[in-house]
């Protein structure tokens, strides 16, 4: 017997589902209770940003589980680079200046900008074609992370998601940090 969820089952389990994918966004609100029962007995947490208009799984934290009935995780955590990582508060501080002038819901921005940004963050190199390569390739890896998208030959789309996976308290602070280690590696 088929569950009245199944659609949205099966797409949260391939990733992110998003608010433009209007027939898997109707049933995800629809049985949303449903479906966040289904999934918390898989130790997952149904994370939907429903303003955002986006929703994914992450591994739920059990508080009360005794000790010794550690369950596997299913959502392993991921080591990202320092480029990548790097581009990620990159972005998301650019979409926090976005929002703040209250600009358009769609959060546009070039590659230019996104390499002259990433730069100010990176030591010096001697070879500058190598450092801004350097640069794309990690553009490509945040574009399947799910955090951008490319919409032009050099424009790229900002997915609200990165909010839900970078915290706005942390950007500045850790982009001082970076900043610093840049600084030190330059001298």
């Amino acid at each position: 017997m088929e569950a009245n969820y199944s659609l949205s089952l099966i797409s949260l389990l391939k990733g992110i589902v998003y608010n433009h994918q209007k027939e898997v966004w109707e049933n995800l609100l629809q049985f949303e209770a449903d479906i966040k029962n289904y999934f918390k007995d898989l130790s997952l947490e149904v994370y939907i940003d429903k303003t955002e208009g986006y929703s994914f799984l992450r591994q739920y934290e059990w508080e009360d589980e005794p000790e010794g009935a550690q369950l596997p995780k299913l959502i392993e955590k991921r080591q990202l680079s320092y480029q990548i990582s790097l581009l990620c508060l990159i972005l998301r501080k650019y979409m926090l200046e976005q929002d703040a002038q209250g600009g358009a819901v769609r959060v546009i921005i070039t590659e230019p900008d996104i390499i002259n940004r990433a730069r100010l963050y990176l030591p010096a190199a001697e070879d500058e074609a190598k450092q801004q390569d350097k640069i794309v390739s990690a553009i490509k890896k945040v574009i399947e992370l799910g955090f951008l998208r490319k919409i032009g030959s050099n424009e790229y789309e900002i997915h609200r998601i990165i909010k839900g996976f970078i915290n706005a308290e942390v950007i500045e602070s850790t982009l001082n940090a970076l900043q610093k280690y840049a600084t030190e590696k330059n001298e």
